[in-house]
């Protein structure tokens, strides 16, 4: 009985955490304007909140935040400006993420992306910065639920690229997360060339109430 309540507390150190979000994009405008309907509302961050909590994920922005549950496949977007929130699925929101990209885009995207992994694009090139960190509850939630603890966006953006998905996948089988990530795809970066990094990462409890939409926001129907 000690022996399992040591293991329980200790499974809790690393079920929730919180970190910054910094990265910089640099992307061709079909690209740029793919990213920006699939909900990535700058290319540039010095340092966006995110916390996670099992199949939780919010990502605070100063003009939207994201709350992503992969468990129920439910999300919240929460706009600052207008101060009014919308709940729905995340299924709902790729569709219409889809819709609203006109066809040349998606045409254009599948010159580029084709799903055999031929095409315009190539070459994937992706390097680990930084030093390796424990990241325990990180590790957990990308082994669940893929790429959104980097950007909620990049999951619409890789389905449509399945190099790059691959890529990716590769260079985490080796071991723990890095600190930072450097992704260029086409020759010498043409098509992207982003450096995505995860910084002040600490491990501790994050409370349900830090999910919700603030009280004074109008909820849209």
């Amino acid at each position: 009985m000690k022996l399992l309540l040591i293991a329980l507390l200790a499974s809790n150190l690393w079920g929730d955490a919180r970190y910054k979000l910094a990265y910089r994009v640099k992307a061709n405008v079909l690209i740029q304007l793919v990213a920006g309907m699939a909900g990535l509302s700058k290319m540039n961050s010095d340092g966006e909140s995110v916390i996670l909590k099992g199949s939780r994920v919010m990502v605070r922005g100063e003009k939207t935040s994201l709350i992503l549950d992969y468990a129920t496949g439910k999300m919240v977007l929460i706009d600052h400006v207008d101060k009014t929130f919308e709940r729905l699925r995340i299924e709902d929101m790729q569709k219409r993420i889809a819709a609203d990209i006109p066809g040349p885009m998606v045409d254009g995207l599948k010159r580029m992306f084709p799903g055999g992994g031929g095409g315009i694009v190539n070459e994937v090139k992706i390097e680990r910065l930084g030093v390796k960190s424990e990241m325990k509850t990180l590790e957990a939630f990308r082994a669940k639920h893929g790429l959104s603890y980097l950007l909620p966006a990049m999951e619409s953006i890789v389905s449509l690229t399945p190099t790059v998905a691959r890529s990716i996948e590769e260079l985490r089988k080796g071991g723990e997360l890095v600190e930072a990530l450097r992704i260029q795809i086409g020759a010498n970066g043409k098509i992207v060339d982003a450096l995505v990094e995860i910084r002040d990462y600490r491990e501790g409890v994050v409370e349900d109430k830090e999910f919700l939409p603030p009280a004074d926001y109008l909820e849209m129907i």
